[in-house]
């Protein structure tokens, strides 16, 4: 790498951390009618930095929602193409009263930078423009062609990004895609996501009599729902954590001995998340370990359940209505097409003389996963492992990231998941915070991985 993009980013690490600041400051609250015009002023902005960096073809595509930020530099011809992505968009700051600093004024503690949005994700994703910067500032070009693709709906279900890129995959043609969404393994060992869980999210209701009845007059005579919604719901997994639906596993590939023992070798502490969770102790299924269980093993959670009567006091009745929400978390393989099927048959085959149940699938995802060997992955490992100076970690992921999923299967390429943020970065809760450290060494890490790209591309068409 020349030594001119080293020595700008090493000098203009003010001026980077200053150019964030005013991103962070407009509070674009995709879940929030009212701001609005903070997220279009936050969309209007990235536009502007991208132009300012030197990106050409700079637009807002309309999705019908929140626009996206595009942006490109398309002049390193036989070398590979790189999707950047990220989101501008941020979660709602509430509970306010638990905020140390105001949550949307950038406040530097130590080697933290604390505000709503910091590290999920403007300052993850502002790495990369950084590091763009850099290179177009110094020697004039990048080493890679590359695209920039921001979304301002990522924290209400990312339905526009989803729609555009299936519609327009063309023009979002590369050989790899790059996000910087996720967080470390621990504040010592930074980490690669190979693989994300999908989601499949479901609500049952069980309907009974017209209207709530008194449990005296009538207990014993007319099915209760929400005695009958209890059944259901205990059937769907027992004791061991394993999943009762017939047909679920079928499709669930064994974890291979040697991903088992790098995970068995991680430095895990049960008693820490335990104590992080609030929870006496980690359970698991069956056999496996608690990190084998939350990340490569499909799970199901009851996230919600109502019926009769909560107030205070007591009111002996029959209530009319009963409901629940499930979410299940997919590993890689299975199909959330056939999931939804194997739940939704199962659940009414549970159903009771009596009442009416009706399953409805509010939301659902296919899982993402990319080989660790694969050569855009290992090429980030190494020059992200050379810029933070720390030995790179492989691990899974319980949560989703729906977008990397669709991207991978779009687009037909490996998708790359390069976090720089930390387990206890308070993501979408109060005193939300970003390593300084992480986010200046990041921007050398990015600027590394595509000079790696360009340096070895052919070996991986290979």
């Amino acid at each position: 790498m020349s030594q001119q993009v080293l020595d700008y980013i090493a000098k203009n690490k003010n001026h980077f951390l200053e150019s964030l600041k005013q991103v962070i400051r407009l509070e674009s609250i995709s879940a929030q009618p009212a701001k609005k015009d903070q997220v279009l002023k936050c969309a209007d902005l990235e536009t502007k930095i991208l132009k300012e960096i030197g990106l050409e073809h700079v637009q807002l595509i309309s999705t019908g929602g929140y626009p996206l930020v595009y942006g490109d530099w398309l002049h390193a011809p036989g070398k590979p193409t790189i999707l950047i992505y990220g989101h501008y968009d941020v979660q709602p700051p509430e509970p306010l009263d638990l905020w140390k600093t105001p949550p949307f004024e950038p406040t530097i503690v130590g080697d933290n930078l604390y505000a709503r949005g910091s590290s999920d994700n403007k300052g993850q994703h502002f790495s990369h423009l950084c590091a763009m910067e850099a290179y177009l500032k110094t020697v004039g070009k990048l080493p890679v062609n590359i695209k920039v693709v921001l979304e301002g709906e990522e924290e209400v279900g990312g339905g526009g990004i989803d729609k555009y890129v299936r519609e327009h995959g063309k023009f979002l043609a590369c050989d790899a895609v790059m996000i910087s969404d996720t967080d470390w393994f621990d504040s010592e060992r930074p980490a690669i996501s190979y693989s994300l869980k999908g989601l499949c999210y479901f609500e049952i209701g069980v309907t009974g009599p017209s209207h709530d009845l008194h449990s005296g007059l009538y207990g014993g005579m007319v099915r209760n729902p929400l005695q009958s919604l209890s059944w259901i719901l205990s059937k769907l997994k027992n004791e061991k954590e394993e999943i009762l639906i017939p047909g679920f596993y079928d499709d669930v590939k064994p974890i291979a001995p040697d991903e088992r023992k790098d995970i068995a070798a991680l430095p895990f502490d049960a008693n820490k998340v335990a104590e992080g969770a609030g929870a006496s102790r980690l359970i698991s299924e069956g056999t496996f370990s608690s990190v084998e269980t939350n990340w490569c093993r499909p799970t199901l959670d009851i996230c919600g359940m109502w019926g009769g009567y909560e107030g205070v006091g007591s009111k002996t009745i029959i209530p009319s209505k009963a409901g629940a929400k499930v979410s299940i978390r997919l590993v890689a393989n299975q199909d959330p097409k056939k999931i939804e099927k194997l739940f939704v048959n199962y659940v009414k085959s549970l159903s009771v003389d009596g009442v009416k149940v009706e399953v409805h699938t509010h939301s659902s995802g296919i899982p993402f996963h990319v080989e660790r060997e694969n050569f855009f992955v290992q090429k980030t490992a190494k020059a992200y492992e050379t810029a933070l100076g720390k030995k790179m970690v492989f691990k899974r992921l319980g949560a989703s990231i729906p977008i990397a999923a669709v991207f991978q299967s779009v687009l037909k390429v490996p998708v790359v998941l390069i976090g720089l943020g930390l387990p206890d970065d308070r993501v979408h809760s109060p005193n939300e915070k970003m390593s300084l450290p992480n986010f200046f060494d990041g921007i050398k890490g990015a600027a590394l991985a595509y000079e790696a790209f360009a340096e070895e591309n052919a070996k991986f068409k290979s």
